[in-house]
């Protein structure tokens, strides 16, 4: 059974695990694993290899995974149920198709006076961050150039399988030798500079046709298709020191196809592996018929049926 990452992610990859990782390479051929753009964890948590490189850049998320890597899960449940309490925060969802309107509002009042509330406070602590996630929009992380937390009330709350994430994943962060880092990807990939047959990296970059919150101001400054250029050089100079390498990403969202990831495969000989069809909703957008893809460099172990073609191109 998986572990599920009590941080909320846009394009998290639990619902994909079961066919990520049997395309990743055996244990056995891994002396350290770099999950390059990390996010939630996810990845991280569930992949068999000895030595684990958790990176990524947005900074809360990394502070979010650190907290719940040292902090007892019952302080922070505790801490959580303590704010909910205080504040009235709601027990059950707000949506507006199964309550009424004057409760949803009086909900959403609640909430504002505890997002105020964290706000004001010089010191904030992380763990009241990590409880505006389970009430705010979409789940979501973001701040004004105030730096104030500025996410209007989702309609979601805190529920009793959240609480079993939140312990789960202690247990599993506190098995692992796991090294968490907040650097620059294109850093990390540039520092490679020798033959490295024993290194795997799994890269999960913000895609160039799709939005989404965490990467609005990562110090990329957005992700381009100029990023995604310079990722795939960084990706063939490292493919030559025998480095193994599996990238996520789409072909295409929303109709806009990303042709130049096709044609950099073609061109270098890498695979492409179709996964499972998953549609995004970006806040409520509605869904972007985009397929995941994952290109490696490497022959897959396959030690699960091939639900979906390869294409070797």
């Amino acid at each position: 059974m998986y572990v599920k990452s009590p941080i909320f992610y846009m394009g998290g990859k639990y619902d994909l695990l079961y066919e990520l990782l049997p395309r990743f390479p055996l244990e056995k051929d891994v002396g350290t694993f770099i999950d390059l753009f990390g996010g939630s964890g996810t990845v991280s948590l569930n992949v068999p290899y000895k030595n684990i490189i958790y990176n990524e850049l947005n900074e809360n998320i990394v502070n979010l995974l650190l907290m719940l890597k040292n902090e007892r899960p019952n302080v922070i449940i505790e801490h959580i149920e303590k704010r909910v309490k205080e504040f009235n925060l709601p027990l059950e969802t707000t949506d507006l198709r199964y309550v009424e309107k004057e409760k949803r509002d009086r909900e959403n009042q609640n909430y504002l006076k505890f997002r105020n509330f964290y706000n004001k406070q010089e010191n904030r602590d992380l763990k009241d961050l990590y409880t505006l996630t389970f009430y705010s929009f979409c789940n979501c992380i973001r701040f004004n150039q105030k730096n104030e937390f500025n996410m209007p009330f989702g309609n979601r709350c805190i529920l009793d399988i959240h609480k079993e994430q939140i312990k789960s994943s202690y247990r599993r962060l506190n098995e692992l030798n796991l090294q968490i880092t907040n650097l620059d990807a294109f850093k990390i990939l540039e520092s490679i500079k020798n033959y490295t047959n024993d290194l795997f990296i799994y890269l999960d970059p913000p895609y160039s046709n799709t939005t989404a919150i965490y990467n609005e101001k990562r110090a990329f400054g957005g992700w381009t298709i100029e990023h995604d250029n310079k990722l795939m050089l960084e990706l063939d100079r490292i493919d030559k020191l025998g480095v193994k390498w599996a990238m996520s990403n789409v072909l295409e969202n929303k109709g806009k196809k990303n042709s130049h990831l096709r044609e950099w495969a073609k061109n270098n000989g890498y695979k492409i592996i179709y996964l499972e069809d998953k549609t995004y909703s970006t806040f409520g957008t509605g869904n972007s018929n985009s397929r995941e893809i994952l290109i490696v460099n490497y022959e897959p172990p396959f030690d699960i049926p091939r639900l979906f073609d390869v294409e070797e191109l």
